[in-house]
């Protein structure tokens, strides 16, 4: 089996969000347009008309985790990278970088692999190119990235959102090794929306290149909104930026200082 046979671009979205997937597969085909795998959009109930996408469909929506489960079900590739629908590319993706990463997971039967060193991984790998995370490392299972199919099928718990999955997820994968990461980011991107509202950052991007927001059905974050997401986004890039044992000993510390008992 060819390496474009063995996984399949998954990006994952619901009818509620159809209006982020002519702005975003307007920016996949401006920086992907020679993507040699399979494009699935998977939703609930609505198809999405593209030449390159085809859709599939998991039925009216419970919540975000039995969604997936469903949709992965008809997924016939090992591997996947998941894609999230208010994730837009910004940068020619290097389809040679993406499928070393690919053979690099297949070599080392790994379970998941990030697109960029982020959270910073616990070690650098001998050849310079990749990170391992340890064991019980928080965040070292995120929904953007590379993943096995069968082994993302057991992660997944009915009821979570995919940001209780992130952190809930990687605390089941506490015991099992295989998680990665890149340390050159394979896919330059921008973050879109939260929340329900778009980005500032990213509605200017959007205005500058042309790609078409629907600013009527998804308002533009507000200026406190965005003073509130903005310090939000410092600290959490300034913490992951920290080695998570490092991140426990100083919260440990916090709680030390600031409560008593």
């Amino acid at each position: 089996m060819s390496k474009e046979n063995d996984l399949s671009i998954l990006v994952l979205s619901c009818d509620k969000y159809s209006d982020l997937w002519n702005p975003l597969f307007c920016c996949f085909d401006k920086y992907w347009g020679d993507c040699p795998y399979e494009v699935f959009l998977g939703s609930n109930t609505r198809s999405f008309k593209h030449k390159r996408v085809k859709t599939i469909l998991s039925g009216p929506d419970k919540d975000w985790s039995s969604s997936l489960r469903l949709i992965l079900q008809q997924i016939r590739t090992p591997y996947v990278f998941l894609w999230l629908d208010d994730i837009f590319p910004t940068e020619r993706v290097n389809t040679t970088l993406f499928a070393e990463t690919l053979g690099f997971m297949k070599e080392q039967k790994a379970k998941h692999i990030h697109v960029e060193p982020s959270p910073k991984p616990d070690r650098v790998l001998a050849n310079g190119k990749y990170g391992l995370y340890e064991k019980g490392a928080p965040y070292r299972g995120i929904t953007f990235g590379f993943w096995d199919v069968a082994y993302l099928q057991e992660l997944l718990i009915a009821g979570e959102s995919p940001w209780n999955f992130e952190i809930m997820g990687s605390y089941r994968t506490a015991y099992t090794d295989g998680f990665y990461c890149s340390m050159k980011n394979i896919i330059p991107r921008i973050h879109v929306v939260e929340k329900g509202r778009i980005f500032q950052e990213a509605y200017d991007y959007c205005s500058q290149h042309g790609i078409p927001l629907d600013t009527l059905k998804r308002p533009v974050l507000a200026n406190g909104f965005h003073l509130k997401s903005e310090i939000q986004k410092v600290y959490f890039n300034t913490v992951i930026g920290l080695s998570w044992k490092t991140r426990l000993k100083t919260m440990n510390m916090l709680r030390k200082l600031l409560i008593s008992y």
